[in-house]
């Protein structure tokens, strides 16, 4: 037994041990390291694409209990939408009674990083569509009362007709540029559009000025003088208010909103700048990438973090 114990103490001994078996035996923990890892990030990459996979599912669930077919539709024909911001058809609903027939179409918008600002967009939409939908209702009366006082018939009466909806302009990192609009069926001025530029960062309002700077109004007069210059020359059967314009002051509330391709478009309501049968008037007077914004802008508001 010792004999046997003692050949292998000297057969050990014998071993000869690598001078970098230091080396060896880091790199063999740290291929294996990295094998880990590797499985490790195949895993991860699956569970993300399987939930992926399992929103878009729940999404298109929700879309198809919720909405019509047609108006399913609908919601892919706004234009391209970023990646932090969406927005899309969040109800419909129809109006019938004695007075009015309508129809409501409510957007609602999603922030992939700031539900405090989703919030308060979402919340400044429903304030706006319920106060035209009341407004109207309220008009819808008066107008039937006024009708039936001078002579006119419950049967011969025709209720007044409106369409509350939405369109989507521009949407980026920072800015969502969108409009709320009324039309109705009693006459051309009580129609009605409500332009929103809203900071994505901060939820404020922003503002032409925000927009083009100290020296906005100089620059919109000259614009849009030259344009409608231009408009008449081309088309004999327009006609703008050119001294009533020169003469308007141009404030930093001015309605505008900006194109899907970057215009920042300036609109003048019916009747404001030009006849009342040639409506609203809208003239592009610069584009975001020429200005410096939203990116200028981003920085400078800071309401709401």
């Amino acid at each position: 037994m010792d004999k046997q114990l003692n050949e292998l103490n000297d057969l050990f001994n014998k071993i000869k041990i690598p001078e970098n078996l230091d080396n060896v035996i880091d790199h063999a923990i740290n291929r294996e390291r990295n094998r880990k890892k590797k499985i490790m990030r195949s895993k991860n990459k699956l569970l993300k694409t399987i939930s992926a996979a399992a929103a878009c599912l729940i999404l298109m669930v929700g879309l198809t209990v919720n909405l019509s077919y047609v108006f399913a539709q609908e919601i892919y024909k706004v234009p391209v939408i970023g990646a932090l911001a969406k927005m899309m058809t969040f109800r419909e609903y129809t109006i019938q009674n004695d007075t009015s027939i309508g129809k409501v179409i409510i957007p609602n918008v999603e922030i992939t990083d700031n539900q405090v600002v989703q919030n308060f967009i979402n919340d400044t939409i429903n304030k706006k569509v319920n106060e035209i939908v009341e407004e109207q209702a309220i008009l819808d009366a008066e107008y039937k009362e006024a009708y039936l006082e001078t002579g006119g018939t419950e049967e011969d009466y025709k209720k007044i007709e409106m369409t509350v909806d939405y369109q989507l302009y521009y949407v980026s990192d920072h800015i969502i540029s969108f409009e709320i609009s009324k039309y109705q069926t009693l006459a051309p001025a009580y129609n009605e559009n409500y332009f929103y530029n809203i900071n994505l960062k901060t939820a404020d309002e922003i503002t032409i000025k925000n927009v083009l700077g100290e020296n906005y109004a100089a620059l919109i007069k000259d614009s849009v003088e030259q344009q409608m210059l231009n408009r008449m020359k081309e088309n004999s059967d327009l006609s703008y208010d050119l001294d009533y314009f020169k003469n308007m002051t141009i404030n930093e509330d001015r309605s505008f909103y900006v194109q899907e391709n970057g215009d920042i478009t300036i609109v003048f309501a019916p009747y404001e700048v030009a006849s009342g049968y040639m409506g609203q008037q809208e003239f592009i007077v610069e584009n975001i990438n020429n200005v410096g914004f939203p990116d200028a802008v981003a920085g400078k508001i800071s309401l709401i973090e």
